[in-house]
């Protein structure tokens, strides 16, 4: 562990880098607020109050103070970060994960980011999304995704593999995606399948046909086994 000046230097440049990554992220809070709010609106309250009020920004924060840990090589204390934030928020984010300053966490529960994932400014990661390390069997490599610039990724969207989501493409909801995707796109779950539900009481053509085989049997005279 590095002592004397060398090491207050270090802690200075993690200590404004920390400060740096949280007001770049309230900023773009506030910019997607007014983008996308019902109301369009412009009030922008307090850091302080939306450390308090907003979860997602909370936790992201958690994460920036992990990551200032990580900068000031404080031994032992990711580690902690990281556990800390699991019981908290119900999110496994890696110490190492690389999230740009400027980025948006909505709500931030049940979030899994891997420690080779990298989150690039100005986008936006709802509740239960996963960014995970896998093997691509056609390039041979293993890695996490990288998310570009203004991308969006809806609640419970899975990303695996060392894919590339282009800049301010559209993840929607539930997606499982393993493949990168060009900026500029959208990918959409398939639609759920809808149907009649049966009516109490009332046999389903499947019923009847599950009973043909016994009412054949009792009209021949057959005997069942």
């Amino acid at each position: 562990m590095i002592s004397g000046p060398a090491a207050v230097g270090k802690w200075q440049r993690a200590w404004h880098g920390l400060v740096k990554a949280v007001r770049e992220d309230h900023a773009m809070l506030h910019h997607y607020d007014a983008k996308y709010g019902p109301d369009g609106r412009e009030d922008r309250s307090s850091l302080a109050r939306d450390l308090v009020s907003r979860i997602g920004f909370q936790m992201l924060a958690a994460c920036r103070v992990m990551r200032f840990c990580v900068d000031a090589e404080i031994p032992l204390a990711p580690r902690v970060a990281s556990r800390l934030i699991r019981h908290t928020y119900g999110s496994d984010v890696h110490w190492e994960a690389q999230l740009e300053p400027g980025i948006v966490f909505v709500h931030g529960m049940g979030m899994a980011i891997s420690r080779s994932a990298r989150v690039q400014r100005g986008a936006i990661l709802f509740q239960n999304v996963t960014l995970g390390v896998a093997f691509d069997s056609t390039s041979g490599s293993t890695g996490a995704p990288v998310v570009q610039p203004s991308v969006h990724v809806g609640a419970g969207s899975t990303l695996v593999g060392p894919i590339t989501i282009g800049a301010r493409s559209k993840v929607t909801a539930n997606c499982f995606v393993r493949v990168s995707v060009p900026a500029d796109s959208i990918v959409e779950a398939a639609a759920p399948l809808v149907s009649a539900r049966r009516k109490p009481g009332a046999a389903s053509e499947m019923d009847n046909q599950a009973d043909m085989p016994r009412i054949f049997s009792e009209r021949s005279g057959d005997r069942e086994i």
